[in-house]
C-alpha cells in the first residue's frame, strides 16, 4: 500500500507522542540510582528494572512487530522476572526508539483502516477485537496509554524511595546524640 500525506502524518504525530514517552522514560531511568533498579520497593509488585523492561517489551511488539513487521521474538512472561543493568535497559530503550521511529515512519493507508491483529504474544489493556480487527493507529494508542500508565507507576516508586529515603534521613538526623 501507498503513504499518503494523511498516514504520514499520523504516523509524524504518534512519532512525536511516542518520543515524549520514551524520554520519559530515560528520565525515570536516569533517576534510579544503579542499587534501586533491581529493588522490589514495598506496596510495588514489580522493580522499576522489570517495568521498564516490560514497557519498552510491550512497545517493541505492539508498534515494532505488530505495527512495523518488525519481529522481536518477546515473550511477554519472561519480562517480568527480568533484572539487570542500567546499560541493559538503556540499549533496549535506545532499540525501541529505532523501532518505532522505523515502524511510524511507515505507516500507509493500510494502516489507518482495521485490519486483523495477532495477539499471540500481547496482551490488550483496555477495549476488545472487534472481528474486523483495529487499525494500527487503534494498536499504537493502546500501546502509548499503556506506556504512560507504567509511567505513573514509575514515577510512584521513584517518589516512594525518594520519601523513604528522606524519612531514614530525618530518623537518623534526629538520633545523633546532642
Amino acid at each position: 500500500m501507498s503513504q499518503t500525506q494523511t498516514a504520514q502524518a499520523v504516523g509524524d504525530d504518534l512519532l512525536a507522542l511516542a518520543e515524549a514517552l520514551l524520554n520519559d522514560v530515560g528520565h525515570i531511568l536516569a533517576a534510579f540510582p544503579d542499587n534501586a533498579l533491581n529493588e522490589t520497593l514495598i506496596g510495588f509488585s514489580n522493580t522499576p528494572y522489570v517495568l521498564i523492561h516490560h514497557l519498552l517489551g510491550s512497545a517493541r511488539y505492539w508498534i515494532g512487530e505488530v505495527v512495523g513487521s518488525v519481529p522481536t521474538g518477546r515473550v511477554r512472561a519472561e519480562e517480568f522476572g527480568a533484572a539487570g543493568t542500567r546499560a541493559d535497559l538503556e540499549t533496549r530503550l535506545q532499540d525501541t526508539r529505532e523501532r518505532l521511529t522505523r515502524a511510524l515512519k511507515g505507516l500507509n493507508d493500510r494502516d489507518l483502516t482495521p485490519h486483523p491483529i495477532d495477539l499471540s504474544r500481547g496482551v490488550l489493556s483496555w477495549g476488545f477485537l472487534p472481528p474486523d480487527g483495529r487499525t494500527s493507529v487503534w494498536v499504537v494508542a493502546h500501546d502509548l496509554a499503556h506506556m504512560a500508565y507504567h509511567l505513573g507507576q514509575l514515577r510512584l516508586m521513584r517518589q516512594s524511595r525518594s520519601n523513604r529515603n528522606l524519612a531514614a534521613t530525618s530518623t537518623a538526623a534526629s538520633e545523633e546524640p546532642r
